[in-house]
């Protein structure tokens, strides 16, 4: 059931689905962190040319940055259409430390893709993320 979810919204990533590892490149990241129990503002965009890979047969996300990421989808949090007509399914994850957070896959109205890292104290965010392998 789990697998079928994120394919459902892998669909908006993606032309082909089957259980392949697929893989992305982000063009920019931003970030924004917790500061004396308040959120600051996100930073300015940066450019970025990270990798990501879904792995939708084993429920896993990477992001090969210099210290590669890997998180574990244990459960899919629920989906929605967010207030600028984005559509956004959020998942529940475990990292390669055994820390738990969340991942928003985000597709924005004019098609921007963007994958979110939240945790209790810092969130990270790739977007213009375009498939990269057929």
């Amino acid at each position: 059931m789990k697998k079928l979810l994120i394919l459902m919204l892998l669909g908006l990533f993606v032309t082909k689905v089957d259980a392949q590892i697929i893989y992305y490149q982000a063009s920019q990241f931003a970030f924004k962190y917790a500061e004396n129990g308040k959120w600051t503002d996100w930073t300015e965009w940066m450019d970025s040319d990270v990798v990501l890979s879904i792995d939708e047969g084993n429920d896993i996300i990477k992001v090969f940055t210099e210290n590669k990421q890997t998180y574990v989808v244990v459960r899919k949090n629920g989906s929605y259409t967010d207030s600028s007509g984005g559509k956004q399914v959020e998942f529940a994850v475990v990292d390669q430390d055994g820390d738990k957070g969340k991942i928003r896959l985000r597709v924005e109205k004019n098609g921007n893709a963007q994958l979110y890292v939240e945790f209790s104290d810092i969130i990270w965010v790739y977007s213009g993320i375009k498939k990269i392998n057929d």
